[in-house]
C-alpha cells in the first residue's frame, strides 16, 4: 500500500493540489480561475491538461477530457452519472477500460466493476509536515492506493480526480 497526502494551493488567481509520499513531492494539479480555466496536471513523465467550460450544464452523461499536453490526444474522460457517481474511461487500440468512481461518507472509492477497491481518498484536515512553498498550503487528502494499481500514471489520474471532477 501506498499513502499520498495532498495539499491544496491557493493564491490570487489559482488554486490547485500538491501531492507528496512523506515529504517528496510527486505532481501537482493548478488551474487558473477564470470562465473557461485549463486544469493541467504534472507528476513523473505526466504532462496532462483538461479544458471545461464553467457554465456547462452537468447532467447524467457529460464528460469532461483529459488530454495528453505534448500530442493533444485524449487519454480518458471523466463521465458524471449521478451526483457521488463519476466514471474513468478511455478508448484504447486493444478496445479501452473503465473504472468508477463512488463517493461515500466524504471518500472516494475507486475500482473496477467485480474488483476489490484499488484506491480511496478521504478529506483530512491535518498532517504532522506541510510543504514549504511560496504559497497557502493546506492539508486535503489522504490517499491509499492499493498494491494492484500503483503506476504513476493510475495514481495521478486518481489524485487529480478531486480538482477535475465536475460537481
Amino acid at each position: 500500500m501506498t499513502d499520498i497526502i495532498s495539499y491544496r494551493l491557493s493564491a490570487t488567481g489559482m488554486w490547485g493540489y500538491s501531492y507528496y509520499l512523506g515529504s517528496e513531492k510527486i505532481g501537482e494539479t493548478t488551474c487558473q480561475i477564470s470562465t473557461s480555466s485549463t486544469v493541467r496536471v504534472t507528476g513523473e513523465d505526466i504532462a496532462w491538461y483538461s479544458q471545461f467550460k464553467i457554465d456547462t450544464d452537468i447532467v447524467p452523461g457529460v464528460s469532461r477530457r483529459i488530454k495528453d499536453n505534448l500530442t493533444g490526444e485524449e487519454l480518458y474522460r471523466i463521465i458524471f452519472w449521478q451526483p457521488g457517481l463519476y466514471e474513468f474511461s478511455a478508448r484504447t487500440d486493444t478496445g479501452g477500460w473503465s473504472m468508477t468512481v463512488e463517493e461515500r461518507n466524504g471518500m472516494y472509492m475507486f475500482g473496477r466493476n467485480g474488483m476489490p477497491v484499488s484506491a480511496i481518498t478521504e478529506r483530512i484536515t491535518e498532517t504532522d509536515w506541510i510543504p514549504p512553498t511560496g504559497l497557502q498550503v493546506e492539508p486535503a487528502f489522504q490517499t491509499r492506493f492499493f498494491e494492484q494499481e500503483d503506476s504513476p500514471g493510475f495514481m495521478m489520474m486518481v489524485l487529480s480526480f478531486p480538482a477535475l471532477k465536475m460537481i
